[in-house]
C-alpha cells in the first residue's frame, strides 16, 4: 500500500480563488442520505438509476448525532460514524467505477480515524482509491499547527460548523474518491463541488446564494421526493402504499449560470413537486422571499430566485461545545384494556413514592406522560374522564434529569419493581441509564483548518 500525505492550515478568512477553472458546464449531485438514520439501500439505488452522477453527499451528522459522538470517543469508542463501513462497503464499488465522488460528514469528531476505516474498507475490496479529510485542528500560542501522527482533531470535544472553503481546498488539491469532513453547514456540502466544478468564487454572491439553496433542499434527503409527506387526510398527500415503497433520493443538475433543477429518478416513486420543495425550502434557513418553484415534469423542479442576504460573510463562526447535563433515567410500561389510564396513573404516583423513600425531593426531576393519551399534547389533558375512557391501549413514559447517576439508576429500578408492585396488566417494561450531553453554543472570531489527504493503492 503506498500512502502520500499532504497537510496544510487556513485561517478562517476566505480568500478568493485564484483564476478558478470552469471544468464543468453542469454539475450533477446526489443526496445519498438526509440524516444518520437514512437508508444506504437507497443512495445505492440512486447510484444505479442516475449514472451521470458527478457527486453523491452522506449528510448524516446533527447536532444531537454530534454529541454521541463525542460521548462514545470519550468512552474509548468511535468518534466518527460508527455505520462508515456499511455505507463504504456498499457504495465504493459502484461509486468508483461511475467515477463518482461521495462527500460525508460521518467524520463527526474524529473524521482522520474515518478516512483510516475507508482505506481499510476499499483494502478489502480490492479497490484504488484515495481519501481526502476536511477538518478543524487547533493552533497553539505560536500559531503554528499541532498536527500528531494521531490527530484528534476537536480539543475539548468542541467543534466548529465550517463552510464550503476547506472542502472545495481539498477537491483542487486531491481531486479524491472519498471526502470526510467534520461538523459542517450541511449545505456547504453540496455547494463545495459546485464551487468548485463550474468555476465560482466567493464574491458570486448570486451564485452562491443559487447554490446554496440547491444544498439546503437536496440536504432534507427523501423529504424532498415524498417522504415524511404522506397523509391519507390530505388529497393532494395521500400517496400510495407502493408509490411510498419506491422513494428516490433527490439529485440536482446545477448549471454554470446558476440555474437549479432538483430532480428524482425517472420511473421512481414519491413525489415531487412545488408542496415538497416549499415545505423543505420552510424547514431551512435561507431567505426565501423571492424563490420561486417550477415544475417541469413529474420528476424536474426548476428552482430560481434565490438572493445573497445583506450580510453574506459572517465575522464570527459557531462553535458547539459539549457540556455534562447529568444523567438520564427513564422507563416505559405498557397497559392495555379496562381503565387502563388509571393503573398507568397509579404505577406513575407509586414509582413517583418509591424515589421519595429512597432519595426525598428527586421525584420533582421526573417528568411523566402516557403514550397514546396526552404524549402529543403542549400540556397534559388532566381528568378528562371521556379522553381516558377512550384509550384501549397506553404507555406509560417517566423520564428523569438527575446530576448524580444513582439516581437515575433508582428510577430505573423502581420502574422495574412494578411488574411484582404495581397495578395488573402492565407489561413490556423498559429502562434505561445514559450520561446525557449537550452541546453549548457559542461565537468564535477564529477557527483553524486542516484539509489532508491521503491517497491508497490496494497492490
Amino acid at each position: 500500500m503506498e500512502k502520500q500525505t499532504y497537510e496544510e492550515i487556513h485561517d478562517c478568512l476566505i480568500k478568493p480563488r485564484i483564476n478558478p477553472q470552469r471544468r464543468k458546464d453542469k454539475v450533477y449531485i446526489g443526496c445519498g442520505a438526509g440524516f444518520g438514520g437514512d437508508r444506504p439501500m437507497a443512495a445505492k439505488k440512486l447510484l444505479n438509476r442516475v449514472k451521470e452522477l458527478n457527486y453523491i453527499v452522506l449528510e448524516c451528522l446533527a447536532e444531537r448525532t454530534l454529541a454521541e459522538r463525542y460521548q462514545a470517543m470519550a468512552s474509548g469508542g468511535d468518534g466518527y460514524d460508527s455505520n462508515i463501513s456499511e455505507w463504504m462497503s456498499l457504495l465504493l464499488p459502484l461509486a468508483v467505477d461511475r467515477g463518482t465522488c461521495i462527500i460525508t460528514n460521518m467524520g463527526a469528531m474524529d473524521p482522520v480515524s474515518a478516512r483510516e476505516k475507508v482505506l481499510e474498507v476499499a483494502s478489502s475490496l480490492g479497490i484504488h482509491l484515495s481519501v481526502a479529510v476536511a477538518h478543524e485542528v487547533f493552533v497553539n500560542e505560536s500559531g503554528s499547527g499541532s498536527l500528531p501522527e494521531k490527530l484528534v482533531n476537536m480539543e475539548g470535544g468542541v467543534s466548529t460548523y465550517l463552510g464550503a472553503a476547506p472542502i472545495v481546498a481539498c477537491l483542487e488539491r486531491y481531486q479524491p474518491n472519498v471526502l470526510i469532513t467534520s461538523r459542517v453547514a450541511d449545505a456547504a456540502l453540496f455547494l463545495a463541488p459546485m464551487v468548485y466544478e463550474l468555476g465560482w468564487n466567493w464574491d458570486d454572491l448570486e451564485l452562491l446564494a443559487q447554490g446554496s439553496l440547491a444544498g439546503h433542499l437536496l440536504e432534507c434527503g427523501c423529504q424532498l421526493t415524498g417522504g415524511y409527506f404522506m397523509h391519507p387526510a390530505d388529497k393532494n398527500r395521500n400517496l400510495s402504499f407502493p408509490n411510498l415503497l419506491d422513494l428516490s433520493l433527490p439529485y440536482a443538475e446545477i448549471s454554470s449560470s446558476g440555474e437549479i433543477c432538483v430532480m428524482k429518478a425517472e420511473g421512481s416513486g414519491g413525489i415531487l413537486n412545488f408542496g415538497t420543495c416549499a415545505e423543505q425550502l420552510l424547514y431551512e434557513v435561507v431567505d426565501f422571499r423571492g424563490v420561486t418553484f417550477q415544475p417541469l415534469s413529474r420528476s424536474k423542479v426548476l428552482c430560481i430566485g434565490a438572493k445573497p442576504s445583506a450580510h453574506p460573510v459572517p465575522d464570527k463562526l459557531l462553535q458547539l461545545i459539549p457540556k455534562h447535563r447529568g444523567w438520564k433515567g427513564w422507563g416505559e410500561i405498557s397497559y392495555g384494556g379496562y381503565e387502563c389510564v388509571k393503573r398507568a396513573k397509579a404505577a406513575e404516583l407509586l414509582v413517583r413514592s418509591w424515589m421519595e423513600e429512597a432519595f426525598p425531593g428527586v421525584s420533582s426531576c421526573v417528568l411523566s406522560y402516557i403514550i397514546g393519551l396526552d404524549s402529543l399534547k403542549a400540556t397534559s389533558i388532566g381528568n378528562h374522564l371521556s379522553s381516558w375512557r377512550a384509550s384501549e391501549d397506553i404507555r406509560l413514559r417517566m423520564d428523569g434529569l438527575f446530576q448524580e447517576k444513582k439516581h437515575a439508576q433508582q428510577l430505573a429500578k423502581e420502574f422495574t419493581a412494578l411488574y411484582t408492585n404495581g397495578p395488573a396488566g402492565g407489561g413490556g417494561i423498559s429502562t434505561g441509564v445514559k450520561k446525557e450531553i449537550f452541546l453549548e453554543k457559542q461565537l468564535s472570531r477564529t477557527c483553524f483548518l486542516a484539509d489532508r489527504g491521503k491517497a491508497n493503492r490496494s497492490q
